[in-house]
C-alpha cells in the first residue's frame, strides 16, 4: 500500500511539476535589452544564495527523463552530464530534435534559466515536454543544484 502511495505522490509531483504556467510578461516599457540585464542581474543574486536541498528536490520532476552523473544513460532526454559551457545539442549518443542541433546556443546559467522559463519558447520547435518553472527562485536553486551534480566535483 505505501509503495502505491508513493508511486501516486511521484506521478503528482511530475504532472503537478510539467503544468506550471509561464511568468507574467514585462513591463511594456522595458526595452529588451534592459528586461534581460534586469534578469541576468537577478539571477546572479539568486544563484549566489540558492538552495541546493530545494534544487534537488526540483530535480525529482526532471529524473524520469534526464540523468546527471558521467557514464549514466540518455533517457527520453540526454544525461546533463558536463552540459554547462556546452553547446546545445551535443550530448554523445543522444537524438536531438534539429531544433536544437542547430541552435546556436551555450548553456551558461543565463541560458538556462530562459530554457526553464519556457522551453517551447525558448527554443521553438525543440521536442521537450516540459511547460517550465515560473518562479524565478526555483529555476536558480534547480540551476545551482545542477551546476554542482553535472559537474566532476559533484557528490
Amino acid at each position: 500500500m505505501r509503495t502505491a502511495w508513493l508511486s501516486a505522490l511521484t506521478l503528482t509531483s511530475l504532472l503537478f511539476g510539467c503544468a506550471q504556467e509561464s511568468a507574467p510578461p514585462s513591463d511594456a516599457g522595458e526595452s529588451a535589452a534592459e528586461s534581460a540585464a534586469v534578469a541576468e542581474a537577478d539571477l546572479e543574486a539568486l544563484l549566489a544564495t540558492a538552495d541546493l536541498k530545494r534544487g534537488q528536490t526540483l530535480f525529482l520532476q526532471c529524473r524520469a527523463c534526464h540523468s546527471l552523473k558521467a557514464g549514466e544513460p540518455n533517457k527520453v532526454g540526454p544525461n546533463l552530464y558536463g552540459m554547462f559551457g556546452r553547446k546545445a545539442g551535443l550530448a554523445p549518443g543522444f537524438a536531438y530534435s534539429p531544433a536544437l542541433t542547430d541552435a546556436d546556443v551555450i548553456w551558461t546559467p543565463e541560458a538556462l534559466d530562459a530554457w526553464l522559463l519556457r522551453p517551447s519558447e525558448f527554443l521553438p520547435g525543440n521536442r521537450m515536454v516540459f511547460i517550465g518553472v515560473k518562479k524565478a527562485a526555483d529555476r536558480a536553486n534547480l540551476i545551482a543544484y545542477l551546476q554542482k551534480a553535472t559537474s566532476d566535483n559533484s557528490e
